[in-house]
């Protein structure tokens, strides 16, 4: 199915605002995958994490979310911002899953009889570095401390250039029902500079199989303001995608931050980056090629068909916001597992290691890996939820935020707020009363900008001079 090709027009007619107010909103900020964000964090130990987990298991009946980090790749794609390790060892993979098993099994003991999860999810790196001896095993080990409630969600990501027919159908058979694959841009030109190797035609048979298979939860990322990116190139690249059709989308703006990720500095010398115009103009292309395929915003850079269980709930009011993004299951209590994995329970984030080589001798000496953690104030629940409203329900309604948190001076609380949102207002982002805020369609663009208006550490920051530095916005 062919479907119409929408004309490249100016920023304002592709975005709805122009050229000056885009400039000004473009600036460095959060993802808001947590309230307090991760540089807020401070040192946390395994006592930390044991507290929270005990303090989780006095709630046997309510589900869990579960992430779990494969942190190993072939090769670094130089735009990657996640926290991998190079190897062209499978095995390398062994000692690491015996580190995993070790810490699943003090987690579970320490959960007690919490153990039923609505929601796995493996990350990386590529969990299809493993081979399927060694994703059998992982699964194995989850299964003997947790049961999968019915409904359940059970994904993780695959790398089409790496996954073999062998380990989609392991996959396949072990109960995987969601698949997500990084594709980014097809143009050669981007793949080469990134060095990335992903042809359309093995990402198109990839999915084909999963479906043969039963699969339909079918994600796929893309990535915009990639160096050397072209309007024409990544315009053939939302063309092929609208065919391949798969269920959701997320479509990054690049995050350039090579004082986090050194293997950047390469793209500055040697690639030219789009600046914020162009990178807006790639983005809005996504969204006139996207929504005439028939697919729906759905929050911070995701897109969904209509019908999609993501879509459905943002209507119901029920879309939940986590480090593995965009969530539809109840189950907000997540358990991090791996090297550099995050988790939130009990009111608290918890961070592992951040290299294997931290993470797997803590657990062959029988202790927990956690380094970073926070324990969230009053204030800082509240401010979560608020900014939670705001990327999942593209509102905050203070009657709500009262009826939820049982606080009753929230217009007197949020003044200051309120007086910085009214310039988003004034240039039609969103609609502003005494108690409640709507993001417009178009303000979806710059919900991290609003976001932010919430955040109290960055405006303490701002206040005493320190930065904490951040992505692109746009």
């Amino acid at each position: 199915m062919r479907y119409p090709r929408p004309a490249v027009s100016d920023i304002h007619e592709i975005l709805g605002v122009d050229e000056a107010t885009l400039l000004r909103l473009s600036g460095q900020g959060p993802r808001y995958t947590s309230y307090p964000t991760a540089p807020e964090w401070k040192d946390a130990t395994e006592s930390d994490a044991l507290g929270a987990y005990a303090q989780a298991a006095q709630h046997p009946a309510e589900p869990l979310s579960l992430y779990v980090h494969l942190p190993f790749c072939e090769r670094l794609c130089l735009y990657c911002g996640c926290t991998v390790e190079i190897s062209g060892r499978q095995d390398r993979a062994d000692s690491y899953l015996d580190a995993v098993e070790r810490e699943l099994d003090i987690v579970a003991g320490a959960l007690g009889e919490r153990r039923g999860l609505m929601q796995m999810h493996w990350g990386g790196g590529t969990p299809t570095f493993l081979s399927p001896a060694q994703i059998a095993r992982l699964h194995a080990a989850i299964a003997r401390h947790f049961r999968f409630l019915p409904g359940a969600e059970r994904s993780l990501e695959v790398d089409p250039h790496v996954t073999t027919p062998e380990q989609t159908d392991l996959l396949c058979d072990l109960g995987f029902n969601r698949v997500s694959m990084g594709v980014q841009d097809f143009d050669p030109v981007v793949q080469a500079m990134v060095k990335r190797d992903q042809t359309l035609d093995e990402t198109e048979r990839l999915i084909a199989h999963f479906r043969r298979r039963g699969i339909e939860g079918i994600n796929v990322d893309l990535m915009y303001g990639l160096p050397e990116q072209s309007e024409a190139g990544f315009t053939r690249t939302l063309e092929s995608i609208a065919r391949l059709r798969p269920d959701r989308l997320a479509v990054f703006g690049y995050a350039h931050v090579p004082w986090m990720k050194p293997a950047q500095k390469y793209l500055e010398t040697h690639a030219h980056l789009p600046e914020a115009i162009a990178r807006a103009r790639l983005f809005g292309l996504a969204l006139q090629h996207l929504g005439a395929a028939g697919y729906e915003v759905i929050g911070l850079d995701h897109f969904a068909l209509r019908g999609d269980s993501l879509w459905e709930a943002l209507q119901a009011g029920t879309l939940h916001r986590n480090f593995m993004g965009y969530a539809t299951l109840p189950a907000p209590e997540m358990l991090g597992i791996g090297m550099s994995a995050i988790g939130d329970v009990a009111g608290t984030f918890l961070q592992n290691a951040r290299t294997t080589k931290d993470y797997e001798p803590a657990l062959r000496s029988g202790h927990l890996a956690t380094i970073k953690g926070l324990r969230r104030s009053p204030e800082d629940e509240l401010r979560r939820l608020t900014i939670l409203s705001l990327m999942c329900r593209m509102r905050v309604d203070l009657d709500e935020l009262q009826r939820q948190t049982g606080r009753a001076d929230l217009a007197t609380h949020f003044a200051t707020e309120w007086q910085e949102l009214q310039h988003f207002a004034e240039e039609g982002l969103c609609t502003l009363t005494a108690r409640r805020l709507d993001v417009t369609p178009r303000g979806r663009l710059f919900l991290r900008q609003m976001a932010m208006v919430f955040d109290e550490y960055l405006r303490g920051h701002a206040q005493d001079g320190e930065g904490k530095r951040f992505s692109r916005t746009v």
